[in-house]
């Protein structure tokens, strides 16, 4: 499915550090990962047409932080598009010292709580839900095993929500690495290098249907 796009359209990116990218530290206000690669591949595409960019990414981030500041960063902003990329530190902070992870359930009720208050408030709002990505850590070594209930969890929130579409990054990022495994997709087995961003604003405007 396309989501529709136009000059005076609201496109809001919302999620944790891969969504952030140092935007709050970025002259433009946009961060230097996918967010920006999106935002100038739609302009160049159609400068008569391209839509104004937000991102409201912020670093260690998890659904229940996205909950606390949702009206602020995502419903008073009045996107016309909202993407949602959450998940990763959910789960990869149960590994982390002194970090507490989210449960299945508490990160599921949390997402329909989000988009409930999103559409509520913003009746035509369309949706683009981003699957969490990979983690590549050596301990624990399912790390990436334990992720794909939240990754499968994505595509059952967006059904029910009616979402535009879903962008499937867990599997481009396992596929990537398998074709090319001298390429560094990520700094840190978490964090896409630049090549990972590419990989996510390629995988966003295909699931967006503009590429």
């Amino acid at each position: 499915m396309s989501i529709t796009l136009t000059q005076s359209s609201r496109l809001l990116f919302i999620g944790d550090s891969i969504t952030d990218a140092d935007w709050r530290k970025c002259p433009e206000s946009i961060g230097k990962g996918f967010v920006r690669v999106i935002r100038d591949y739609l302009a160049a595409k159609n400068p008569a047409g391209a839509p104004t960019v937000l991102n409201r990414g912020i670093s260690g981030n998890k659904i229940t932080d996205l909950q606390k500041r949702w009206d602020r960063d995502a419903v008073e902003l009045q996107p016309d598009v909202l993407s949602v990329y959450i998940g990763i530190n959910d789960v990869w902070h149960g590994f982390v010292p002194d970090r507490v992870g989210c449960p299945i359930d508490q990160f599921v009720a949390g997402y329909r709580d989000i988009l409930s208050r999103a559409r509520a408030a913003l009746p035509k709002l369309q949706l683009i839900l981003c699957e969490p990505s990979v983690l590549w850590l050596a301990e624990p070594a399912n790390a990436n095993d334990l992720l794909k209930p939240y990754v499968a969890a994505v595509h059952e929130i967006a059904g029910e929500f009616a979402a535009a579409g879903v962008v499937r990054l867990h599997g481009a990022f396992i596929h990537a690495r398998e074709q090319r495994p001298d390429i560094a997709w990520t700094t840190d087995g978490v964090h896409p290098s630049s090549f990972g961003h590419m990989l996510i604003a390629r995988g966003w405007l295909q699931s967006a249907g503009q590429l």
